[in-house]
């Protein structure tokens, strides 16, 4: 219909107004006439002849009812049409083929590569990250490639609630057929033995770009004495894997040479110079001595090496390019000199790969057995410091009540901050080598999104500035490790009508409400960072927040249920 001719009807009906009645009759019958030719289906509403058989009022009446008619179909239609437009733009395309290729920096495989298959990563208990009531999808999603190029069987219903929750590929069933994502801080290989083909597949790439020198440092601690053994059991099968995978002979003659260091308090170099013989090498390792101070000092032995073995020349003046491969169970005691090691490694070209345990999840000191090598006495439960996996503790630290300790040490899934930095940061990777025995951990593959901030402590404290619920998650957390909460309040009581039980009653409650109090106190900034739940961008903290807020309210309640029971 067009506009513009009900704006010339409405004009005349208008001019009619100040006209004698039969003018106005006529005028309204001459309107009435040209709205009829004009649609037709208003002469079943005006009748035959309405000029003759209607008074002028009635013509007027009907006619303004014709027109309101009209235009009511009008306006119903024009809402349709709008409305129908809404819903065409808010349309989205869900064919999204390149969900397989989310977060892959770099994807270097070689299926044809014949490796022995790898030892079982853990036996650990694993807990899916994946929450909530997710959507069932019926239509089948498109193949996603596997890591050695031949698509992977995708069910017709997939569980889908964000990108990331779409079925990965299984853990391949050989090291060669692993994802390498460069930079990206963690991979878990198993135990030692799981990282001698991932380490072959390394060393391999960079003879492929010239002649290599590979230092190896090892932390002298007692505790990692084990590892050390074990690894030097293997480390022929290192060399022999790079043999098998140097299809060109680029080792030979010298195109790769070793270095072994061992540290602790202070570094000793284990070989006088950089060898082509696996047997010696092996002997090296062997012979690490026992540093008993406990003290390690990781960032200053790296820098050391990159600035004595970084630009290494042989006697013969050929060049080599260096990667230093750090092999311990702790962080270091030498934080503050990590980024001075990433400079030097980083100017150096040299990338640093570290051999190493899962750090803890929000805490700082995990736990492990150690027997002296002397008395051959085992001290259980050492406190060892394997965390956290971010630059500040990021999780609250409260007691599980009612057998729930085994919550308080979570393998995060990760290396601990420092190391993943230092390896991300120069191009390495940090090999997660060993699990904590017992420990729960997470899904490597699920925890992808939820990577810590491995930037430098100066940005990430900068960056805080501007994230209010990261503010107030880390306020939380300084809250709760700052008071250090006692473990729970007893259930058994002695006899009411003993002397004893008043005093008991009294210290229970009091530790009720001293951790109700903490509650309190780290429920403050929490709450006041509710609205800005959804305006932060990053899933990790997303769920911190989540998780904090969700525990601190269940603690709240239970020390409201305890009080009500005393």
């Amino acid at each position: 219909m067009e506009v513009h001719a009900w704006h010339l009807l409405a004009a005349k009906t208008s001019d009619t107004s100040n006209q004698p009645g039969s003018e106005r009759v006529m005028a309204l019958r001459d309107l009435t006439e040209q709205l009829i030719e004009r649609f037709p289906f208003l002469k079943q509403v005006l009748g035959d002849r309405p000029e003759i058989e209607l008074p002028a009022f009635g013509v007027s009446l009907a006619f303004h009812l014709a027109i309101l008619t009209v235009l009511g179909t009008i306006g119903l239609a024009a809402h349709q049409e709008a409305q129908n437009a809404q819903i065409q733009a808010d349309m989205v395309d869900t064919a999204l083929p390149e969900f397989h290729r989310i977060e892959i920096q770099e994807l270097n495989t070689d299926p044809s590569t014949p490796l022995a298959r790898a030892e079982a990563a853990s036996t650990a208990p694993v807990i899916g990250a994946s929450m909530g009531n997710p959507v069932v999808l019926a239509a089948a999603a498109a193949p996603l490639a596997s890591a050695s190029g031949a698509p992977a069987a995708i069910s017709a219903k997939v569980d889908v609630r964000r990108p990331t929750d779409l079925p990965l590929p299984a853990m391949a069933s050989t090291l060669g057929d692993i994802v390498e994502i460069k930079g990206n801080g963690a991979e878990h290989v198993g135990d030692v033995e799981g990282a001698i083909d991932r380490i072959a597949i390394e060393m391999v790439r960079r003879l492929e770009r010239g002649r290599t020198l590979v230092v190896w440092a090892f932390d002298s601690s007692g505790s990692l004495q084990v590892e050390r053994e074990r690894l030097s059991k293997h480390i022929d099968g290192i060399y022999a894997h790079i043999r098998e995978l140097d299809r060109d002979k680029l080792a030979a003659d010298g195109g790769l040479l070793t270095m072994v260091v061992a540290f602790g308090e202070g570094r000793k170099a284990m070989l006088n110079e950089p060898t082509a013989d696996p047997a010696t090498v092996t002997s090296a390792i062997g012979e690490v001595p026992l540093d008993t101070t406990g003290v390690e000092s990781t960032f200053q032995t790296v820098g050391e090496i990159v600035t004595k073995w970084g630009k290494y020349k042989d006697d013969k003046g050929n060049s080599y390019q260096t990667v230093v491969i750090v092999v311990t169970d702790e962080i270091g005691d030498d934080e503050p000199l990590l980024e001075d090691a990433i400079a030097r490694a980083t100017k150096a070209k040299v990338p640093i790969y570290v051999l190493g345990s899962a750090a803890m999840f929000g805490r700082l000191d995990g736990r492990m057995n150690y027997t002296d090598p002397k008395t051959k006495h085992t001290f259980y439960n050492v406190p060892v410091r394997q965390g956290p996996e971010s630059v500040s503790l990021e999780q609250i630290r409260l007691p599980f009540w009612y057998d729930g300790p085994q919550y308080d040490f979570l393998d995060a899934g990760f290396g601990p901050y420092a190391l993943s930095r230092m390896a991300g940061a120069t191009g390495g990777i940090y090999f997660v080598t060993r699990m904590g025995a017992g420990n729960i951990s997470f899904d490597p593959n699920a925890m992808r999104e939820y990577r810590p901030d491995w930037t430098s402590r100066q940005r990430y404290e900068s960056d805080l500035s501007k994230h209010p619920l990261r503010q107030a998650v880390l306020a939380a957390a300084n809250i709760t490790h700052a008071n250090k909460l006692p473990n729970q309040p007893a259930l058994v009581f002695p006899p009411v009508d003993g002397p004893e039980f008043k005093d008991t009653m009294k210290d229970n409650q009091a530790l009720a409400a001293r951790t109700e109090y903490t509650v309190d106190e780290a429920l403050g900034p929490i709450t006041a960072a509710v609205k800005s739940r959804d305006r932060e961008t990053s899933r990790r903290w997303q769920a911190h927040f989540d998780l904090i807020r969700g525990r601190l309210l269940a603690v709240k309640i239970r020390c409201r249920e305890y009080n009500w029971a005393c």
